[in-house]
């Protein structure tokens, strides 16, 4: 079947894909008749980037679909592309900039009193800073709250559940798992915050190991 791909710069072009045609597989026919190098492509298709593993079946592909091509020339600027084409295909628009506030004056600090309640303010603000998710194995119905930081990798979320499963009423897969955010395989390399998870999402594991990727 005919897939349509769209560059942000440049032509629209078509390629004849199979049905389990891997997307590794799709970026190897990019590569061959228009040249542009696997390393260097982050396919959009329904507001989700298509993991180089999937296949077209499960990325519900079909004749004439329409896939966003972006074409790196760095990994910011890949980042940065990728997240637009996803808000852009959502309907999502940017927050405003906060207003601007004038820095407010640095209070000297000299009696112990002040020191414990400056600590205090800051532990809160921690507190008040971490992302509370909801953690959801495959099989069961049974949910695991956890505390996360936004800026922290989700291989560290991981780690936690191991540290857990040794106290709490659960079984983690012997053989591995991964982390489904969003119908999303979550990088374990990448922070929550570049995934978009928010308070109180969900986020389910899954058994297995992940190979490929972008």
């Amino acid at each position: 079947m005919d897939v349509i791909f769209v560059p942000e710069q440049g032509e629209t072009f078509g390629i004849e894909v199979g049905f389990f045609d891997t997307v590794l597989e799709i970026k190897e026919k990019i590569e061959k008749y228009h040249g542009i190098p696997i390393p260097k492509q982050s396919l959009i298709f329904n507001g989700r980037i298509l993991q180089d593993h999937r296949d077209v079946e499960f990325c519900e592909i079909l004749q004439h679909s329409r896939i966003q091509l972006v074409v790196a020339n760095s990994e910011l600027s890949a980042q940065s592309e990728i997240g637009r084409l996803i808000m852009k295909q959502n309907n999502i628009l940017p927050d405003p900039p906060p207003p601007h506030q004038p820095p407010q004056p640095q209070k000297e600090i000299t009696s112990s009193k002040n020191n414990n309640n400056n600590n205090s303010s800051s532990i809160n603000n921690n507190n008040y800073n971490k992302l509370k998710v909801m953690v959801k194995p495959k099989s069961g119905n049974s949910k695991i709250a956890m505390e996360v930081n936004p800026t922290d990798n989700v291989g560290e979320l991981k780690k936690e559940l191991e540290k857990l499963q040794q106290r709490m009423q659960f079984h983690l897969p012997p053989e591995g798992f991964f982390f489904i955010y969003d119908r999303d395989v979550m990088d374990e390399d990448r922070s929550f915050r570049w995934h978009g998870v928010a308070h109180g999402d969900t986020i389910e594991i899954f058994n297995g190991t992940v190979t490929g990727g972008s």
